[in-house]
């Protein structure tokens, strides 16, 4: 069984500014948390899916052909400008996405809920232009339809594996902070909540978590995220809840992040947890904040569309 921690950590009792995913593990710890989380819950075979689907892109990233890094001089170049190395501005999709799409769609559509087996299947005949389309929309545009809306979660998925490859393969010790704390030092993706850690240095340190390629980044507690903002703040949380999920809101620029405590479970995944929690988006949406970063596998997947408004 595996357990945490899955980020690449120094050998030091300093706080590490930023823990780079584990690929041989991030995905598989994802998979049991979600199996856990869908016993008993509403949205239990929801959550169920997307265990197999976690699972099913941990086996695509063992199977991935590496993919490069940009070369040393556009990584010392980006470490000067404190520009993230991968950012999703300018990196190019390299087809090995594709690839990895591909093979998880069809591991999973044998078990896949009927309106989950109906996007995957239309993607397995979706057109290398079109499937391009949709990994750039994800990355730097919106939905334009309903049936992108679909999609998505799936092209984020394959986006994801991609990504936390990449990411695994930097140097932590090369990378500065961005001097947006809203922001992910190794590819420029907003984070999808913020960690209280308590399987490394002492102290139980705050890390934002990326959406995308699964870097986290040390950030101040008691802090906003998306701002800075240290005055204007409150912590929501569900009566009678684990205690595991809050949100905090930010009064200054009105936005919401959720924080994961990981004193309160052995094992926790942001992803997982974060959609498990859906209830708290909704009480916090009804109370006029806006989320300040997604989770990019929640739109339409399963079938059912689960949206926090």
């Amino acid at each position: 069984m595996p357990t945490q921690p899955t980020f690449f950590q120094p050998p030091s009792d300093e706080i590490p500014k930023i823990l780079l995913p584990d690929p041989a593990r991030i995905f598989l710890i994802r998979a049991e948390r979600f199996d856990l989380l869908a016993e008993n819950h509403s949205l239990g075979e929801w959550l169920a899916f997307l265990g197999r689907l976690s699972r099913a892109q941990h086996q695509a990233l063992q199977d991935m052909t590496e993919v490069a890094l940009p070369d040393q001089d556009a990584l010392e170049l980006a470490s000067a400008h404190a520009i993230p190395p991968i950012s999703v501005a300018s990196f190019k999709l390299p087809p090995a996405w594709r690839d990895v799409l591909r093979q998880f769609a069809n591991d999973l559509l044998p078990d896949a809920p009927v309106g989950a087996r109906d996007t995957l299947d239309s993607l397995l005949v979706t057109s290398t232009e079109e499937l391009q389309r949709l990994g750039e929309m994800l990355l730097t545009g919106e939905p334009k339809s309903l049936e992108d809306m679909t999609r998505l979660p799936f092209i984020a998925a394959a986006l994801q594996v991609v990504f936390t490859g990449l990411a695994s393969q930097l140097d932590a010790s090369k990378m500065p902070l961005m001097e947006a704390r809203s922001v992910c030092p190794c590819c420029g993706s907003l984070p999808v909540v913020s960690v209280i850690r308590a399987d490394g240095p002492a102290g139980n340190p705050r890390y934002a978590h990326c959406t995308l390629c699964n870097t986290e980044w040390n950030i101040p507690r008691a802090t906003c995220v998306a701002c800075g903002e240290e005055e204007k703040l409150a912590l929501h949380e569900i009566d009678g809840d684990d205690g595991i999920a809050r949100a905090e809101s930010c009064e200054a620029c009105h936005s919401y992040l959720k924080i994961i405590y990981q004193s309160k479970g052995a094992i926790v995944d942001p992803i997982a947890d974060d959609l498990a929690s859906v209830a708290l988006d909704m009480l916090v949406d009804d109370a006029g904040f806006e989320r300040s970063g997604p989770n990019l596998l929640l739109i339409g997947a399963g079938g059912d569309n689960v949206d926090l408004k």
